[in-house]
């Protein structure tokens, strides 16, 4: 029985092993060649495919000798195939309530990582972080501007109207504003958000508590945050 490449793919083990294990794996449990088809394939000896499989079995730990291996192997996997097949229902027989109870489930499970990456900050050079929300929480709340300054279009007629010399500095600039609204309004508005602005001037602190505020049940009960620091 050959087994679906997905399904190997993202066995934990899978990640542990060489490209060339890798493939080998793939050949064998998933596209049903023989070893002599792999040698030919890859172009390698009876013995360097004896390795490949040899390091195979360590990683999945599977014990034996011989051919018993890779017997005790694919039971193994076709073992782990039939726990992870979907049952015979549909998709579509999924019910909303089915829905909301699955991500509620998962809200619970991401939670404690939730609070641990969000729930505190270190501010400057206090030796103990402090709670971001809640009774003792330091996040102020801030507004946004839907649309960054520096992407303004005036043309040159307009700046030359309010060109003077108290203003040259500024070219008029300092006249136009933009329409703010809530972090949290804006959260709700648009699907999509790009949050910009200058070093320190608050857009992780910002993100941590979308997230907090989310897992915490105050907003958006109905969606699983994640964050994600992207130097990790």
């Amino acid at each position: 029985m050959s087994l679906p490449r997905d399904f190997l793919t993202q066995l934990e083990q899978y990640s542990e092993l060489s490209n060339r294990e890798k493939v080998v794996l793939l050949e064998i449990f998933s596209n049903g060649k023989s070893r002599v088809q792999v040698t030919q394939l890859l172009n390698i000896s009876e013995s360097n495919l004896s390795n490949c499989l040899t390091g195979i079995y360590k990683k999945f730990s599977i014990s034996g000798s011989g051919p018993v291996k890779e017997t005790r192997l694919r039971e193994y996997l076709q073992k782990r195939y039939s726990q992870q097949k979907p049952s015979d229902r549909s998709t579509a027989d999924f019910t909303e309530d089915d829905i909301d109870a699955l991500v509620q489930e998962i809200r619970e499970q991401v939670k404690p990582n939730i609070k641990e990456k969000c729930g505190k900050m270190r501010v400057l050079d206090m030796d103990q972080p402090i709670e971001l929300t809640g009774e003792r929480g330091i996040y102020t709340n801030v507004n946004i501007l839907e649309k960054t300054t520096k992407r303004r279009r005036v043309k040159i007629g307009q700046l030359l109207q309010k060109l003077d010399r108290e203003d040259f500095d500024h070219f008029g600039l300092h006249e136009a504003s933009e329409e703010r609204m809530s972090g949290l309004q804006a959260v709700q508005h648009h699907k999509k958000l790009m949050v910009l602005g200058k070093p320190g001037a608050g857009k992780t602190t910002f993100l941590k508590y979308l997230a907090m505020h989310c897992i915490e049940g105050q907003f958006l009960t109905n969606r699983v945050p994640v964050f994600i620091i992207l130097k990790e």
